[in-house]
């Protein structure tokens, strides 16, 4: 494709896929269902106007045939016309006539921050229960103490580091915009021909490497390793003839990737015909049919060890978010002085900070009496148990809504057992996969790689050895001074054997450079400075000694986060994501953050999570403020109108039912 040509977001199309799919499925068989508890399913009248103090049932609101079945569509007309006698003037805030009324948010990452902006932009009071005592999330960027010798950029990105500027990142994009750190904004240097590239020990470039030919000895190393493979040719997508692991990869990919550009929805039924092969299933046992040693060296080449165990649709999909076939390829930022300084921009937007060091033990539905002047005897509330882990001290709260922007991993720490749920989400929470994720940075007394000849000015070199990836940094670029360098970036099997030498501080924590260092950490930095020392030809003596400070963190085993990104496995997609964009506990629990979106592993996903939040708190309780929020705040990407996010609302207000129904069908 040429350079210009419009980039889809295919992860959105996916996602409204399924959506669409599961509407479908309503439609089609009209599912009957018993609706036993009226009194969760209870929400706030359309008509503010016409609610008095002690009325049980104002406005007669919600006329659902209680204790009787009812079909699908008929349930979804009762919900269509609470809509549509909504009349709400869009100047009067939602929550005026409710004090009291509140929304806990788990968890103060992007999509924590950006739910509670939201909320605070049509009036809706909130409180952040933040476990750690830093915001962010996995938006981290770890401070050098200023105890050692100053450079100009003495920090490193922990977490997120870099955005494509694509459609599916357009969210990212506008914030940026928005809180004026478009002109933070630097180019991330994502490859150079000049990349050192180090297998079987032999060192190359990512030049030579691209180039036909058996360039690190691999022939010898496994008799599958015929001329077939090592010397593959393939003219990809955009017209260009690659070779080797390249061809062998982008050959079996391309058919996907073409159908899912040219005709998406032909294109997404033909990759889930394979939903349930892993990658390297796929390889080895589908048209390519490559040898199991084969699929082991690309892996070894292209991925992670064990990345190669993801779905083969995952493996798909990321391939369009890294390589999207079109001439030149996708442009790519990152903020110069650190990510963070978007976590510090949204705070700054915030009338009411996260409360810190509050860990959510339990939420439960609970009927309680309201506040004064709700028109209600009682009401359907959330009861959230938290301990404040800088005292010991246990609370408990009564909320309206909660939203959970915390990991699943970290979500099923917290009793969710009376909260109403369906069998699927349960799952999800339980068997989701994060992805193992370490970095390593140190901060050396110079930018000795991009001088002497190394001339390594951004980008990443890749290697078999226990580092794996080392990325060199975008910013500051030829300064003078001292630099830190992301000495690895280890992903699945390589991270989680790196993270067994790791003692993970407190990621708020500034450590002392004078610190003692525990055995296992002088372990992983004796074996770092081996594979630099390899790498780039300078001796471990001159890397020791130049050393200034490092920090070494392992996503996995921290006890915020338990895992760096949504990865899912095989079937995993296709079977369990549907659920988790729509709301648990009668509508009153939500999911966000980057797992509940389209755009999984991505800033852009968490922002696109808390729009869709927020909008199913606002189409629950405020009808009338709907077409104000969405002139606002637009709809999440994953419904392709308005119709279908109302439809999936109401479809997750009676999620287990439903999914009872057709157990009992099946």
């Amino acid at each position: 494709m040429p350079e210009g040509t419009y980039i889809p977001d295919i992860r959105t199309k996916v996602a409204q896929y399924f959506v669409n799919k599961k509407l479908q499925e309503l439609e089609s068989t009209n599912p009957q269902i018993k609706l036993d508890n009226g009194d969760y399913l209870q929400a706030l009248p359309v008509n503010l106007g016409a609610a008095t103090a002690g009325s049980s049932q104002p406005d007669n609101f919600l006329p659902l045939p209680y204790g009787q079945t009812v079909g699908w569509k008929d349930l979804y007309d009762i919900f269509s016309e609470r809509t549509r006698r909504a009349n709400l003037p869009a100047e009067t805030s939602p929550v005026a006539n409710f004090p009291g009324y509140r929304v806990a948010i788990i968890g103060a990452g992007v999509a924590g921050l950006r739910t509670a902006k939201l909320l605070q932009d049509n009036g809706i009071p909130y409180k952040i229960f933040e476990a750690s005592t830093r915001p962010g999330g996995r938006v981290f960027t770890y401070p050098f103490s200023p105890k050692t010798q100053t450079g100009n950029h003495d920090y490193y990105d922990v977490g997120a580091m870099r955005f494509p500027d694509n459609e599916a990142s357009k969210l990212t994009f506008e914030l940026f915009k928005e809180l004026n750190l478009a002109d933070k904004l630097i180019p991330y240097v994502f490859s150079r021909d000049n990349a050192i590239m180090y297998f079987n020990g032999i060192k190359s470039t990512a030049a030579v490497a691209r180039t036909q030919g058996d360039h690190f000895n691999d022939e010898t190393v496994s008799s599958s390793f015929s001329p077939t493979y090592l010397n593959k040719s393939y003219v990809d997508l955009t017209g260009n003839t690659i070779y080797g692991v390249d061809a062998c990869i982008y050959e079996a990919y391309d058919p996907f990737r073409k159908a899912l550009v040219e005709d998406f929805d032909q294109g997404w039924e033909k990759l889930m015909e394979f939903d349930r092969d892993s990658t390297r299933a796929y390889l080895t046992c589908e048209e390519p049919q490559y040898p199991i040693p084969v699929a082991h060296w690309l892996e070894t080449r292209a991925s992670g060890t064990g990345g190669f165990d993801c779905a083969f649709s995952e493996a798909i999909l990321e391939s369009l978010e890294f390589n999207y076939p079109i001439e030149g390829g996708v442009n790519w930022s990152c903020l110069d002085g650190g990510s963070e300084l978007l976590i510090g921009a949204m705070l700054n937007e915030l009338d009411t900070e996260p409360s810190y060091n509050q860990r959510v033990t339990s939420v439960r539905s609970i009927i309680e009496k309201p506040p004064d002047f709700w028109p209600f005897k009682e009401f359907p509330f959330m009861q959230v148990n938290s301990v404040d882990d800088s005292t010991g001290e246990q609370n408990t709260e009564l909320f309206t809504h909660v939203v959970s922007t915390t990991t699943f991993a970290a979500l099923s720490t917290i009793d969710t057992t009376e909260v109403h749920m369906t069998y699927t989400q349960r799952q999800a929470i339980r068997t989701l996969l994060y992805g193992p994720a370490v970095k390593v940075a140190i901060k050396f007394t110079s930018r000795w790689w991009e001088k002497n000849g190394l001339d390594q000015c951004g980008a990443s070199s890749y290697t078999d050895r226990l580092s794996r990836v080392v990325v060199y940094p975008s910013a500051g670029i030829g300064e003078d001074g001292p630099g830190v360098l992301m000495v690895t970036y280890n992903w699945n099997q390589d991270a989680s054997r790196f993270g067994s030498l790791i003692i993970n501080p407190d990621w708020s924590e500034q450590l002392d450079p004078d610190r003692t260092r525990p055995r296992s950490e002088k372990q992983l930095l004796d074996l770092i400075y081996k594979d630099l020392a390899v790498l780039h030809g300078v001796s471990i003596d001159q890397l020791r000694g130049d050393t200034l400070d490092y920090h070494v963190f392992d996503w996995y085993h921290n006890p915020y986060t338990m895992g760096a990104y949504a990865h899912f496995g095989p079937g995993q997609y296709s079977t369990l994501w549907p659920d988790i964009v729509q709301p648990a506990g009668y509508g009153r629990f939500h999911f966000a953050g980057e797992l509940a979106s389209a755009n999984h592993a991505w800033v852009a996903g968490a922002l696109d999570s808390a729009v869709r939040v927020v909008n199913e708190i606002v189409y629950w309780d405020f009808p009338a403020w709907i077409p104000t929020f969405n002139e606002r705040h637009g709809r999440s990407s994953v419904f392709i109108d308005d119709e279908s996010a109302h439809k999936y609302l109401v479809k997750g207000l009676f999620s287990k039912e439903l999914e009872e129904d057709e157990a009992q069908r099946v």
